[in-house]
């Protein structure tokens, strides 16, 4: 059994999903991300199985969307890089206030998340060296090639894209993995990614691993292909997600 908090921290909406123990216990702390135009409670099931692990499982709503919904830009894509920054400059705010309570377990840290969560942990990676462990679930590690694919989408279909969007967005490059990859640094990482993926290309996660996984700071890399499988999480994947933390948040 598992029991579900939901509150505020500051100004972000989360839930809390914890074993069906003492509210105040150390446990690990894995903060999870929900994907784009989705919401905290849409990932209530891997946050239950991950609790079941003895796991605190934390899922915040992303900015412009849950309880913070918003309409999205005419410009592409202009929204869901503004939700992942929001999402980037929230970590610190959330850890802190569980570290701060002494709520996590010998500082056991793990980052997750779907699609544009899977960005987000991967773009996490890059800048938080207290992260333990993370997995990228549907969700490329190549930031820029994933824009650069956008915005290239939206000019063969006629859309407006502003001349200097790419500048815009320029941030993302500092927070890209794929262009600082020693980041990991050693540290666990598990991606998953379906071959028929119609909106993240598989091959940019796959290409990634193949790049990196020889390298002696991805000793703890690993790949599972979803094969023919699409855009979308199954129980199957939801278990393996909770095993592997449980084994290396433990």
């Amino acid at each position: 059994m598992t029991k579900i908090y939901q509150q505020m921290i500051q100004d972000v909406p989360i839930l809390e999903v914890t074993p069906e123990e003492p509210f105040h216990k150390q446990l690990p702390l894995v903060i999870f991300y929900h994907g784009w135009r989705s919401s905290k409670e849409l990932v209530l099931t891997q946050a239950r199985k991950l609790a079941q692990k003895n796991i605190r499982v934390v899922l915040p709503d992303a900015m412009n969307h849950g309880q913070r919904i918003t309409d999205i830009s005419s410009i592409p894509s202009f929204t869901f890089w503004n939700s992942i920054q929001g999402n980037l400059s929230e970590f610190s705010l959330i850890r802190d206030y569980y570290k701060d309570k002494d709520l996590i377990k010998d500082g056991k840290i793990g980052v997750g998340g779907y699609s544009m969560g899977g960005m987000t942990t991967g773009a996490l990676l890059t800048a938080h060296p207290e992260i333990t462990a993370a997995a990228i679930i549907m969700g490329t590690p190549d930031l820029a090639l994933y824009a650069k694919l956008v915005r290239q989408d939206a000019k063969r279909r006629g859309i407006y894209v502003p001349e200097d969007l790419e500048k815009l967005t320029g941030w993302i490059n500092d927070y890209d993995l794929s262009q600082h990859p020693e980041k990991i640094n050693h540290r666990p990482l598990l991606f998953w990614h379906g071959t028929n993926d119609y909106r993240i290309p598989y091959r940019q996660s796959k290409d990634f691993f193949d790049r990196v996984h020889g390298e002696s700071y991805a000793d703890q890399v690993a790949f599972i292909t979803g094969y023919k499988a699409g855009h979308l999480v199954e129980t199957r994947l939801m278990d393996k997600v909770a095993n592997f933390f449980e084994y290396y948040l433990e």
